[in-house]
């Protein structure tokens, strides 16, 4: 089930599209057979691949995802909390290089988050969950706890979580330790929606704390329209192929959301 949900998440991902449109308009030009449909579906590919180059369609899905969930600056007295919970990204053990150099970028900001509000809560622990990684190194999270040693937190205030393998296993075994009591839930900004969404259905209390923030800095809530408007035209005259990794990025956890929908998860 997970391998054909990956399958058809990839094909009708937004450089899913544009790839078989490329590759279905080559093919039959070189065949001769239709070139008709042929032209048309290299006409289309071409033009999606630049609308996605150039447009700020990705900034704006971000930011939709990212703004429900302002910074946590400071952790709230009235909500007394001892566990923060770091969502796993991605990591691999590289032997002979440093614990930054195996750790995604994503995890670190989640992680250097984490670490910032450890130091602001006395006496906190920190629950590091993720299990997937290639076969026979260790765990994700147990690369994270590494992390956070050395940057100085005990061992005995690191709960690690090896064995999950999703957002909803995450919350499912963070569940087991945390139980109903409020937890502080950090993971990138833009994930955040699909956890808290999980989180809340498994009758858990999270206090989101968004990492990796991306769109606050140049979308304000105070922005102005014609603000707005310069942006959107300064984007076509600033192609980055940023922006075609944000909009994937963005696609998955829209279409992660609706599975999870779909299953009843959320």
């Amino acid at each position: 089930m997970e391998i054909i949900k990956r399958s058809i998440e990839i094909l009708f991902s937004p450089l899913g599209i544009v790839s078989v449109c490329m590759i279905a308009g080559i093919v039959l030009w070189n065949t001769k057979r239709y070139p008709h449909i042929a032209r048309r579906l290299l006409y289309w590919g071409g033009c999606l691949f630049l609308i996605f180059l150039f447009s700020p369609l990705s900034k704006y899905l971000i930011l939709s995802l990212e703004r429900p969930f302002p910074p946590l600056l400071v952790p709230p007295e009235s909500l007394k909390t001892e566990c923060i919970v770091v969502l796993a990204g991605y990591a691999e053990e590289f032997p002979g290089l440093p614990i930054t150099s195996s750790i995604s970028e994503q995890t670190i900001y989640s992680l250097s988050e984490g670490l910032r509000l450890y130091r602001l809560i006395p006496e906190s622990s920190i629950i590091l969950s993720g299990g997937v990684a290639p076969k026979g190194e260790k765990s994700i999270a147990a690369s994270m706890a590494d992390f956070l040693r050395q940057m100085g937190v005990p061992a005995e205030n690191l709960i690690v979580e090896g064995n999950s393998r999703s957002t909803f296993e995450n919350l499912g075994e963070v569940r087991k330790v945390v139980g109903s009591d409020p937890f502080i839930l950090v993971a990138s900004a833009c994930d955040l929606k699909r956890a808290v969404g999980v989180a809340r259905k498994l009758k858990m209390k999270p206090i989101p704390a968004p990492a990796w923030i991306w769109t606050l800095q140049h979308y304000p809530d105070d922005m102005s329209f014609s603000d707005w408007i310069a942006d959107f035209f300064t984007c076509f005259a600033c192609p980055s192929t940023d922006n075609l990794f944000r909009l994937q990025w963005a696609y998955h956890e829209y279409a992660g959301y609706a599975w999870y929908r779909l299953l009843g998860r959320i």
